[in-house]
């Protein structure tokens, strides 16, 4: 009986370890939830992963799932189809003295528009205050490392956030009976 016992503590130990995540694994997962979020228009779970002070900004979560609303409207009637969102690899995790977690992705989306398929990039950072169990993200674009401390004073030096990155956009093939 000892041996069967220790065993199976053995096997759950294992299986315990496997499904553990990592930070990195753990933050890119929330971003791939943040972004399918966003493709279904499920705006109170997409909220849920916008860093607080930006939501404060927006007044509040139900002000920005209504801002949300009207901007994914206005996307829909300008004839825009959201596509697909990527993500890369996190930078480097770094912790600062707080004990909160910083890094950043490149989010790619794709988008359908009238003539084509476009295609943009854009830095997010994300910030973690659980230890990496939780994530939150921003969208640094428009903004370089001076602007983003004034909204997140504790953002550490090195964090890297790129400039703008410029969209590419692919025309739609023309079939000969279009031509």
């Amino acid at each position: 009986m000892k041996k069967f016992l220790y065993t199976l503590l053995l096997s759950i130990s294992i299986v315990s370890v496997s499904i553990a995540q990592t930070p990195e694994q753990t933050v890119l997962k929330q971003a791939n939830d943040m972004g399918q979020s966003f493709l279904d228009k499920d705006y109170d779970t997409f909220a849920s992963y916008t860093y607080p002070k930006v939501m404060q900004t927006m007044g509040g979560k139900e002000n920005m799932i209504k801002n949300l609303k009207r901007s994914f409207d206005g996307f829909e009637n300008e004839g825009i189809t959201f596509l697909k969102m990527d993500y890369s690899a996190p930078s480097k995790i770094i912790t600062v003295e707080d004990g909160s977690m910083q890094c950043t992705l490149i989010q790619m989306i794709e988008m359908k528009v009238k003539g084509g398929k476009l295609t943009s990039q854009s830095c997010l950072l994300a910030i973690s205050e659980n230890k990496g169990k939780n994530w939150y993200f921003l969208d640094t674009s428009g903004y370089n490392h001076p602007t983003m401390k004034t909204l997140i004073p504790n953002l550490s030096d090195e964090i890297d956030i790129p400039g703008r990155i410029d969209p590419i956009f692919e025309p739609d093939e023309k079939t000969p009976d279009q031509e």
